[in-house]
């Protein structure tokens, strides 16, 4: 899944005074007040989080407990490591106890203390929420690489599609009987032959719910049903798989493509390098081989080789949005803001159906100024999947931008319960929700 440019987060206490003397009247405890909580946190099966708030009267840590409502046991205490500046704070926890463990469904209590850099500890805020869950995210349990145009002679197919180049042996995938060389067309009666449209489909595929998937196999439409597993049981590891089957098949480069770009996603980028230099010229020079060199670099920083090797292989077949994005991304990176801007408009048009290119195509006109244009790119990626956070991240901005104060904290927190990076978490929280709510 390809991640926001480095700037798309669009980022970025002292102590206090020393007590006089034993006579004098002890520190004032910070002020917390304004505790906002939603009633209820709704979210799927392992993957529910809610956004906490309240105002801070001067720097300070907060701490936070979640306590079962019938028993009064805390499940959960979560502490800050540094001092959050004074004004409006907000938390996102993810609705797990101290194990990591999800939350079972009921009700909870929510309680907060401020501590400043004396020690001295505010009166405690309180509020209850009600836990509800829906039905968990499912998982495919099967490798797949876009069927670019380079892949269909080694791979015996002309149609395009996704094709599986590995399926966990006790997965889904498998149970429904998908099998390695097979071409995914469709999932669920959704047309998923563009590189997003796949990845978009399978955010939403439902855990434990019988899934209609379109196949062509050996020249022959073949359909199936697919019982997703829960994707918070342990991911299949396909390295060994895409290893054995680089052996078996060696002249089949998209099964050797799939295995450079497992690497890649594995951080191992070295190692896919490698891989690569050993490949015939013919490979190393097609679309896809120049894609990945490009993802490598990229991983790098080496922004000006990455767009070499993106612009090369867009060359190689105009039908390859992701040489776009790559390319888009690279020239951001570069600051050449129009350049990139071109760019996702170009992924967008050869892959209209994928949120990524749109989502992209918004951050990079945010920092170009452009926030009405961001906010109708980003409202086209929320449009095309629900579930994607950098659809509503740059609309929250966008629309933050254009003074429309209550949907763009509406967006902003709904990209924030999605996003599953704390580290952006905290950065977008810092420098727009919180600004946004004083």
């Amino acid at each position: 899944m390809p991640r926001p440019p480095t700037w798309a987060a669009v980022a970025a206490a002292g102590a206090l005074a020393a007590t006089a003397a034993a006579a004098a009247p002890a520190a004032a405890a910070p002020a917390l007040d304004s505790l906002r909580l939603p009633k209820t946190v709704q979210g799927q099966q392992g993957h529910a989080r809610m956004l906490v708030g309240v105002r801070l009267s001067e720097p300070a840590r907060l701490t936070v407990q979640v306590i079962r409502a019938d028993s009064g046991s805390v499940v959960r205490t979560t502490t800050d490591t540094s001092p959050r500046r004074a004004g409006r704070a907000y938390l996102l926890l993810d609705a797990v106890d101290g194990a990591g463990f999800q939350l079972p469904a009921g009700a909870y209590r929510l309680r907060v203390q401020a501590t400043d850099g004396e020690g001295t500890v505010s009166a405690a805020l309180q509020g209850a929420f009600t836990l509800r869950l829906t039905a968990p995210r499912g998982r495919l349990d099967a490798y797949t690489i876009p069927l670019w145009r380079a892949f269909r002679r080694s791979a015996g197919t002309s149609a395009p599609g996704h094709l599986v180049v590995a399926v966990a042996p006790r997965g889904a995938a498998a149970a429904a009987g998908i099998r390695r060389g097979d071409v995914i067309r469709a999932i669920g009666g959704t047309d998923v032959r563009g590189a997003g449209a796949l990845a978009a489909a399978q955010r939403n595929l439902p855990a434990r719910t019988g899934v209609r998937v379109d196949l062509v196999r050996r020249g022959a439409p073949v359909r199936v049903t697919l019982r997703p597993r829960p994707d918070w049981e342990r991911a299949p590891d396909y390295g060994p798989a895409l290893r054995w089957v680089v052996r078996r098949e060696p002249r089949v480069f998209a099964y050797a493509a799939a295995q450079a770009r497992h690497l890649i996603e594995s951080g191992e980028a070295d190692r896919a390098a490698t891989t690569i230099a050993r490949w015939p010229a013919a490979w190393r020079a097609s679309a896809p081989g120049q894609l990945l060199t490009g993802d490598i670099r990229a991983d790098a920083g080496r922004w000006r080789p990455a767009l070499g090797a993106y612009s090369r292989a867009r060359a190689r077949d105009r039908g390859m949005a992701a040489a776009e994005i790559g390319r888009g991304t690279a020239l951001a990176e570069l600051d050449r803001r129009r350049p990139a801007i071109a760019a996702y408009r170009a992924a967008a048009t050869i892959d209209p159906a994928d949120p990524v290119a749109h989502a992209f195509l918004a951050y990079a006109l945010l920092r170009d100024g452009r926030a009405a244009e961001a906010a109708a790119a980003a409202g086209e990626a929320v449009r095309l999947d629900k579930r994607y956070a950098d659809g509503f991240l740059p609309l929250g901005i966008a629309l933050l931008g254009q003074g429309d104060r209550a949907e763009g904290m509406k967006a902003l927190r709904r990209g924030l319960l999605l996003l599953d990076d704390p580290g952006r978490a905290a950065r977008l929280i810092r420098n727009h929700l919180e600004p946004a709510d004083p």
